[in-house]
This record gives structure tokens, sequence and C-alpha cells, in this order.
């Protein structure tokens, strides 16, 4: 476990303090995964590239200014690069629906509503984390779309019913944990 953490304040440290060295092992080892995806969602090289920093840049805000606390550095990267290309889709979406009369949105305006977005997640997860083994079990394969059969065998329920109410239990759980953190709005 030690390993891992040295490796992710490696990459932290490196980019708090501009480590060209360490920068380019990121995007040799991270960039690909982020490159794959975009390209596979109506993307480009340079719209991944652009993404790529922008998400570093966030993760470097997010330590310096919000003393962001990140378990795993692939994942959080990987995560935010796919939230911020997300966003530029439904972006590009809303201009061909509006056309020419849409103007674009001021950069530092968008940046502060990822962050409001980014804190969210990060309240979410850091709630999720808090239920019971088996509601994370649960509510994960939920979350990815499986199932009630698949969850039923998968967690050894004796019914669909017996699964529903648990999920429901166990998301019930999650909301109020949610909705009663300060932080929530």
């Amino acid at each position: 476990m030690k390993d891992i953490t040295n490796v992710k304040d490696k990459f932290i440290t490196a980019l708090l303090q501009n480590n060209s060295v360490v920068i380019v092992e990121i995007y040799e080892r991270f960039f690909p995964k982020a490159l794959r995806f975009i390209l596979q969602n109506k993307g480009n090289h340079e719209q991944a590239r652009d993404v790529f920093q922008e998400s570093l840049l966030y993760i470097v805000i997010g330590v310096r200014e919000r003393k962001l606390n990140i378990d795993c550095f692939e994942a959080y990267l990987f995560t935010i690069c796919k939230n911020i290309w997300r966003r530029e889709l439904e972006k590009q979406k809303k201009r061909v629906i509006k056309d020419a009369i849409t103007t674009l949105v001021d950069k530092d305006t968008d940046f502060a509503l990822f962050v409001l977005e980014q804190e969210q997640l990060e309240l979410y997860r850091e709630k999720f984390a808090l239920l019971s083994d088996n509601c994370k079990e649960i509510l994960s394969l939920f979350f990815n779309d499986v199932s009630y059969e698949e969850i039923i065998k998968e967690l050894s329920y004796a019914t669909i019913n017996t699964a529903r109410q648990r999920i429901f239990k166990c998301k019930n759980k999650l909301i109020k944990m949610i909705k009663s953190d300060s932080r929530f709005y």
C-alpha cells in the first residue's frame, strides 16, 4: 500500500513543483487512456491533449487551494478527463442546437461550474465510502446498470424483491448522508 501512496504523492508533487521529468511520465502512463476515451467519443487528438492538460491543472488547483486529497491518482485523473470531455460534448450539442445565436461561455465561469460539480462528486464519493461493504457492492452493481437477475446471482439474494428492497435502503441511506452534510446544496 505504501508504494501506491508514494507513486500518487510522486505525481502530485511533480505537478505542484513543475517537475518536467515526472510530468512526462504522467503523460506517457495516463494520457493514452484519456486519448482512447476521447477518440471513442467524437473527439480528436488535439482535444484530448487540451482535456488532459485542463485535468492536470484542476488537480494542481484542487490540491493547492482546496487541500484536495486524492486516493488514486490515475482513477481521479481519468474521471476528471471524462467529466471535462462530457461537458465539452454537451456544450457542442448546445452550440449545434442554438447555432449562431449561442455565445461561448466565459472560461472562468465554466471552470467555476466544473469545480462545483467536482466538489459534489467528491462529496458523493466520500459518503459512498462510509456505506457498509454490502451497500457499496450492491449500489456499485446497480449504478453500473447490472440487471436485478444478475445482482441476485452475484449477491445470493433469494428474490428480485429482496434485491430491490436492499438497493432502496442503501440508496436512501446514501442520500440521507449526503443531504445532512453542510456541503450539500
